[in-house]
């Protein structure tokens, strides 16, 4: 529901610059506005679910979302909508850190890599669907719809939630929540996030992107100075000291980088080099999550019985394959090698993420799902956003230097898609002992 409501809204925002009277500039904050608040805020709910339960702020994080989507269907000026899509932004990281850490907790372990590639089918079928529905709403009922469809399902949704998802109640810990650590988190994604996003049309040396990059070092060595003396700390920097759980994120963000990369490069390959029209384009788009659904479904259980440590560098290097085939494309083969690049390259990141996901989940202390589930999000983000801002700069540096010619260039920027991709090979073979209370003799 999350991923077909997100994917569904980007078909609207052409129809938000005419109806607000804006631009594209300004609208684009309906998404990065949820986005920034999303992943911001991502770990410190779950470091608040680890300490007190997850039922009751899966719960309120789904009634929120479903309030703030039916406020962004009744905004009537750009300001409103862009405040509720950050409301929605922050109800939709209660849930989302609540929802795979959730299902870990209650699934044995022995069946995490179906688990984890069923719930990434759910958002490869939600991605898959959007366009299409969010088409056919747009067309027939007006952008508001989308806002109020989803609000509809949320309120579906809710009683099913308090009738079936149970939790044991937890013993009062006595812990306290480390709201310093938890501000200083905050202040050092947030700038980061926003630099990434805001640099192609401000400027990477611009005062904004400069001083956001700026606050975000300084928040985050405020933040490693204050968990290192934190007896409750919001993020135990241990985490970080087991090898699986830090090389798992870091090839997490290469494979995101490379997935977002092709996701921003492809469509321009359609345009400039095929020349095909702009309703065709979604043909292409769609095989992106087709393949991931593939992927996810057929790794994850597959994980169970075979490890993950094959399984999740097979999956980047599928991506390497289907990034080193968009280097040599010439601009006549038709739509048939883009609908297999994009497919592979789906099928790569599903069949990667799942026992990736699985391994990273495997080596966290069950006190600590909240907020590895947080930071799993965080590296995420920073892959999708890495990977459209250096596409877009590169190319158009490329473009300039080939004077406007865009084949060479689009070759010239997968050459280094492709090496990016391949760094994260190693990082996802790497892995740590279980993490089973690891941590625990700490508290």
């Amino acid at each position: 529901m999350s991923s077909l409501s997100g994917s569904a809204l980007n078909t609207a925002l052409p129809e938000l610059t005419e109806v607000f009277r804006t631009t594209p500039a300004t609208v684009a904050w309906v998404v990065i506005a949820q986005s920034l608040a999303n992943a911001t805020l991502l770990t410190v709910f779950g470091r608040l679910s680890d300490m007190t339960g997850r039922r009751r702020m899966y719960l309120a994080g789904l009634a929120l979302s479903a309030l703030a989507s039916a406020l962004c269907g009744l905004s009537n000026s750009i300001g409103l909508l862009i405040l509720f899509r950050a409301i929605f932004g922050i109800s939709a990281a209660m849930v989302a850190a609540n929802s795979l850490a959730y299902l870990v907790g209650i699934y044995p372990a022995a069946r995490r890599g179906f688990l984890v590639g069923l719930w990434e089918a759910g958002i490869a079928t939600g991605l898959a669907l959007g366009p299409v529905a969010g088409g056919l709403v747009l067309a027939a009922l007006g952008w508001r719809a989308i806002f109020f469809l989803y609000t509809g399902i949320a309120v579906l949704l809710l009683p099913l939630v308090w009738r079936f998802m149970s939790e044991a109640r937890r013993p009062h810990s006595g812990q306290r929540f480390d709201v310093p650590g938890a501000l200083l988190f905050a202040g050092a994604i947030a700038p980061v996030l926003l630099a990434l996003s805001q640099g192609r049309a401000a400027g990477w040396l611009s005062p904004l992107v400069l001083g956001a990059v700026a606050l975000g070092l300084a928040s985050l060595a405020g933040f490693i100075a204050v968990e290192r003396r934190m007896a409750q700390p919001m993020v135990r920097l241990e985490l970080f000291g087991s090898p699986g759980f830090s090389a798992g994120n870091l090839a997490k963000v290469s494979a995101y980088f490379g997935f977002s990369a092709t996701s921003f490069l492809l469509p321009f390959y359609w345009d400039r080099a095929l020349e095909l029209p702009p309703d065709r384009l979604g043909l292409a788009l769609t095989a992106f999550p087709v393949g991931m659904l593939l992927g996810s479904v057929g790794a994850g259980p597959l994980s169970d019985r075979i490890g993950t440590r094959l399984l999740a560098p097979a999956g980047l290097l599928v991506m390497v394959l289907a990034a080193l085939a968009q280097t040599r494309v010439p601009g006549d083969a038709g739509v048939l090698p883009v609908l297999v690049a994009a497919g592979l390259a789906g099928l790569g990141v599903g069949a990667f993420i799942a026992p990736n996901d699985s391994a990273i989940l495997a080596v966290t202390p069950p006190e600590h799902l909240g907020v590895a589930n947080g930071i799993m999000g965080v590296s995420r983000s920073l892959g999708l956003l890495f990977g459209q801002a250096v596409a877009a700069e590169l190319l158009t540096a490329r473009l300039s230097a080939n004077g406007g010619a865009f084949l060479p260039s689009y070759h010239e920027v997968f050459v280094l898609v492709t090496a990016v991709i391949i760094t994260g090979i190693p990082l996802a073979a790497v892995r740590g002992k279980p993490g089973v209370g690891t941590l625990s003799a700490h508290h």
